[in-house]
């Protein structure tokens, strides 16, 4: 009975280091740690952040991979964020693009951002990369939030209203 059950202990050890490291195109963030932040707030977020004479923007390009090697249903929702200061002024290196948040009507991802390793960005510009979200679209029109974290800590959201989800195939 002992033998049963430290080949169990084993089986069970060695799944768990396999997996570890191990990240596929289609896993959620490992930490989504977000804020809870309502619906009504996050919808009515502002389009254009001004703080300390930056004024701040959203860009975004969200797609979803659906080549002919992707599963039938294709890969989870991919964001390419850019927070930009609108006069090409630097942005501060205290404040910090942290969350994301994508509303589908009345549905809702939310989550960090990856931490894969992003091209040089102009001083005026923040990228980040959100990965493994829903399967919402492609051709169909959400609305992204961010959440900046400023200098003072103080935590800032950002919207674009009426983003296309885009296709790869």
């Amino acid at each position: 009975m002992a033998l049963i059950g430290s080949k169990i202990a084993i089986l069970a050890i060695c799944l768990f280091f396999s997996g570890i490291g191990c990240r596929s195109d289609d896993a959620r963030p490992l930490d989504p740690v977000v804020p809870a932040i309502s619906l009504d707030e996050l919808s009515t977020a502002p389009e254009v952040i001004e703080v300390a004479r930056y004024r701040y923007v959203l860009q975004t390009y969200l797609w979803r991979d659906l080549m002919p090697i992707s599963p039938l249903d294709g890969h989870p929702l991919i964001a390419l964020i850019r927070v930009v200061e609108r006069d090409l002024k630097t942005i501060p290196e205290g404040v910090k693009l942290n969350y994301l948040w994508v509303i589908n009507r009345k549905e809702v991802w939310a989550t960090t951002f990856s931490d894969e390793p992003r091209p040089p960005t102009p001083s005026y510009m923040l990228e980040r990369v959100g990965r493994g979200g829903p399967k919402w679209g492609p051709h169909i029109q959400v609305n992204v939030v961010v959440g900046l974290r400023m200098e003072s800590g103080k935590l800032r959201l950002l919207r674009a209203a009426d983003q296309w989800i885009h296709r790869t195939d």
